[in-house]
């Protein structure tokens, strides 16, 4: 067993600034991840709108954020969190490796992909489905993919993804695309992307790989296959917060519920980042939520 005056559960952005600020309050903190630090910043290609780093490769933005925590001693420790229990105003931390007891909890745990939720999905990925072009798309070169999506996530990697493949077809189910203007202008202007608005994906094809995925046409109502080679998904995202079934903290989507102090309803349990249920999910409101969760959970663990 662990004891701590804080623990971190989550080491992205939103994660690392909490970690930051209870350090400097000299709190006895551990910071845990069941991946490497980072969090789905490492699923980014370029970083353009992190205030005083202009365009940015993600990679090296982390490893600044990580060197910041090394400066100060803080080190991240590897740990998946099964559940979470609060008794008698300390919470007991169960991983797959030890358990940790803390006075209090910052859960920084972000989300993950949501799959499209088609027939045989699961059974396609590293078959030619994806949920991070940064990750996958060199295997993909010269080759014609396939991008699910309209928002800034969907374009971002679209963009990336048309410096390798031969061409790039967004697959988006509104008539418009979502994200920020300047990057709906940037795919526009690419010859190598073309767009499919107002169309659902309704199936994968293909043994053993993908060669082709089943649309249906939303205004139509006509169903037709569009052949392509590679697909990559970007449709939402889902909250990491299984582990905490046992605390009331949950909305309906499985985000947590905090309030302008990142405070959750259970007294010491705070939290931060996309795991929280927020309008937007960008680096600079991770870093922003993360700084107000420490400064909070040092108020509580000082009183």
């Amino acid at each position: 067993m662990v004891q701590c005056d804080l623990l971190i559960v989550g080491c992205g952005p939103a994660g690392m600034m909490a970690a930051i600020y209870a350090k400097r309050a000299n709190k006895k903190i551990i910071i845990l991840d069941k991946g490497n630090p980072g969090g789905r910043v490492l699923s980014t290609y370029k970083v353009d709108n992190y205030l005083g780093f202009s365009r940015v490769s993600a990679e090296e933005l982390v490893s600044k954020m990580i060197n910041h925590l090394h400066d100060l001693e803080i080190e991240d420790t590897y740990g998946d969190v099964l559940d979470i229990h609060l008794n008698d105003g300390i919470y007991r931390v169960q991983t797959d490796i030890d358990t940790y007891h803390s006075r209090a909890v910052i859960i920084a745990s972000g989300t993950e992909p949501r799959p499209m939720g088609v027939k045989d999905e699961k059974q396609y990925l590293s078959r030619g489905l994806s949920y991070c072009a940064v990750c996958d798309g060199i295997f993909f070169e010269q080759k014609d993919v396939t991008i699910v999506g309209g928002g800034d996530s969907a374009l971002e990697e679209c963009l990336y993804l048309a410096e390798i493949a031969k061409s790039v077809t967004i697959v988006h189910d509104l008539p418009n695309l979502t994200a920020a203007g300047g990057l709906i202008n940037r795919v526009k202007q690419n010859p190598k992307i073309s767009i499919i608005a107002s169309t659902q994906v309704t199936g994968l094809l293909g043994e053993p790989c993908i060669n082709a995925i089943s649309v249906k046409d939303l205004v139509t109502g006509k169903s037709r296959n569009i052949p392509t080679e590679g697909v990559f998904v970007y449709v939402g995202n889902l909250p990491r917060t299984e582990f905490l079934k046992n605390l009331d903290v949950l909305d309906q989507e499985g985000f947590i519920a905090v309030n302008s102090e990142m405070q959750t309803k259970s007294p010491g349990l705070f939290a931060c980042g996309d795991v929280t249920k927020k309008d937007y999910r960008l680096i600079a409101t991770a870093i922003s939520d993360g700084a107000i969760a420490a400064l909070s959970a040092v108020k509580y663990l000082d009183k």
